[in-house]
């Protein structure tokens, strides 16, 4: 990836939809057509499913910001795609989805760490499988729509358009325990984050405590990550970790550690994501703020 100059205006663009021949060429050039640059790009195809992330400098637009995004949308409708434009190191607070089953602890301090404006973020919509958080979502003032599990395809469905009516810039999954499908991924590939309770890529799967306790562990760990289609194995945001002392610690006060971390650790990844820190690249999580230094300091030994 070239050097970014800091007074470039950098942005996100994603093309998501099902593969067809020109998606590629279509979006390509209409970057090119309206004065873009594209500086970095990676697409993935998966169950004839296309998601293109571009990394783009958007600083001579040949139209207004609001009549550009406006036009790459259509472009990408001529194809049968969505597109999303999300500008680097703005100042718009992010617009939070938060999808949970029945455990309050990610929850409650995710909303805590949003009304302190410790996170650049506000929850928009609390959608639960199960209706025992709603009185968090009314007491909070929150929309909360419970979507009942029994039939996946119907609940996901419904799930899609309530996120559809909202528009979340990020869903996360404050222990929401559901495995969502390859198109539910794809359609918000990159904006799902997802809190697991051990340090993937171990113990991944159900009940991960029972299974450490088991193996008798001396460190619990938590992992926050992007949700992929390959269950429990997404791009790493951040990770933490407590001791656990053999001689004192039962099943009960494990999990209480873990819960801790868990709050802790999905409060942290929501932070970096609304401060445009974190970036999708080949597979990996790659912090902005600090590979823009890097460049800069590259830039900066070339020039002497």
């Amino acid at each position: 990836m070239p050097y970014r100059n800091p007074s470039k205006k950098v942005a996100q663009v994603r093309i998501a939809g099902k593969d067809r021949k020109g998606i590629i060429a279509t979006a390509t050039a209409f970057l090119y057509k309206e004065g873009c640059n594209i500086e970095d790009i990676d697409q993935r195809l998966l169950d004839d499913y296309l998601t293109m992330n571009m990394l783009v400098d958007y600083s001579d637009l040949a139209s207004p910001l609001p009549q550009f995004i406006n036009k790459l949308k259509k472009a990408a409708l001529t194809v049968g795609c969505e597109a999303e434009f999300n500008p680097l190191e703005s100042k718009k607070i992010k617009n939070v989805a938060l999808l949970v089953s029945k455990e309050s602890h990610c929850l409650l301090n995710l909303l805590g760490d949003m009304k302190k404006k410790q996170i650049k973020g506000q929850p928009v919509v609390i959608i639960g499988n199960h209706p025992d958080l709603k009185s968090i979502a009314e007491k909070n003032k929150i929309p909360f729509y419970y979507v009942a599990a029994e039939k996946k395809k119907l609940h996901e469905a419904r799930v899609l358009k309530i996120l559809e009516k909202f528009q979340p810039d990020l869903i996360v999954l404050a222990r929401y325990m559901q495995i969502l499908s390859p198109e539910f991924v794809f359609r918000h590939e990159g904006k799902i984050i997802n809190i697991h309770p051990s340090l993937l890529p171990a113990f991944p799967g159900p009940r991960p405590y029972h299974q450490a306790f088991n193996k008798g562990v001396e460190v619990i760990g938590v992992t926050a990550h992007f949700v992929t289609t390959d269950l429990d194995e997404g791009p790493i945001i951040t990770q933490d970790c407590a001791r656990i002392d053999k001689t004192k610690d039962t099943v009960d006060t494990f999990i209480a550690k873990g819960r801790n971390l868990e709050a802790k650790v999905l409060s942290r990844a929501v932070k970096l994501f609304a401060d445009d820190r974190l970036a999708l690249r080949r597979g990996k999580v790659i912090d902005n703020k600090k590979l823009k230094l890097l460049l800069e300091r590259t830039q900066q030994f070339y020039k002497e």
